[in-house]
C-alpha cells in the first residue's frame, strides 16, 4: 500500500486563465501542476494567449539528479525535442515514465521526438529510441514539419483514446 508521500496527485480542474484577468492577452503565464508522485512531476506552462499546451516533465533520478523535458501537446500527440549532448543519467527511466503518463493520463495516440541529423551520437540515439519502441517518421507525415535538418521518430500508442471523455 502507498503511504501519503508516495501517492500520486492528479490535478486537472485548475483554471487555465487567471480569474479576473484583464482579458487583453497581457495576463502573466501561470504554471499548473497536473501530476506529482515520488519521481515524476508534470507541470502545464500556460500563457493566457497561447493556443498550444506546453507541458514540463521533471523526473527525479536520485537526490542529486533531475532531468527536465519541455513538450508540446497538440493534435492528440505529444512532441518533444531532444537537446544536444549526451542523454543524462536516468533518461531512459524518465522517458518510460513520460510515455506511461502520455498513454494513461493524456490519452495521446502518439509521442514524437526530434533531434538534429548532424549529431555526433545520431546512431546511438536512434538505436536508443528504437529500443524503446520508437520508429522513424517517413517524410511527408502530416503531423510533423518538413525540416531537412531534423530527424523525427514516433512512438505509437494503441489503441488511441484521443477525443474520448
Amino acid at each position: 500500500m502507498l503511504d501519503a508521500e508516495e501517492s500520486p496527485v492528479l490535478l486537472s480542474s485548475a483554471p487555465v486563465k487567471i480569474p479576473g484577468g484583464r482579458g487583453n492577452g497581457r495576463d502573466h503565464s501561470i504554471n499548473v501542476i497536473l501530476y506529482k508522485d515520488a519521481k515524476l512531476t508534470v507541470t502545464q506552462l500556460t500563457s493566457a494567449n497561447s493556443t498550444s499546451c506546453v507541458l514540463l516533465f521533471q523526473y527525479q533520478v536520485n537526490e542529486q539528479a533531475c532531468w527536465c523535458w519541455e513538450t508540446v501537446l497538440a493534435s492528440c500527440s505529444l512532441f518533444l525535442g531532444v537537446s544536444e549532448g549526451a542523454l543524462p543519467e536516468g533518461s531512459k527511466e524518465g522517458l518510460t515514465s513520460l510515455l506511461e503518463f502520455a498513454e494513461d493520463k493524456l490519452n495521446v495516440s502518439q509521442v514524437f521526438v526530434w533531434f538534429n541529423k548532424n549529431r555526433d551520437d545520431l546512431m546511438c540515439l536512434t538505436k536508443t529510441f528504437y529500443y524503446m519502441g520508437f520508429e522513424m517518421v517517413k517524410p511527408g507525415h502530416p503531423l510533423v514539419p518538413s525540416q531537412p535538418d531534423l530527424l523525427f521518430m514516433v512512438y505509437n500508442i494503441e489503441p488511441s483514446h484521443c477525443g474520448e471523455e
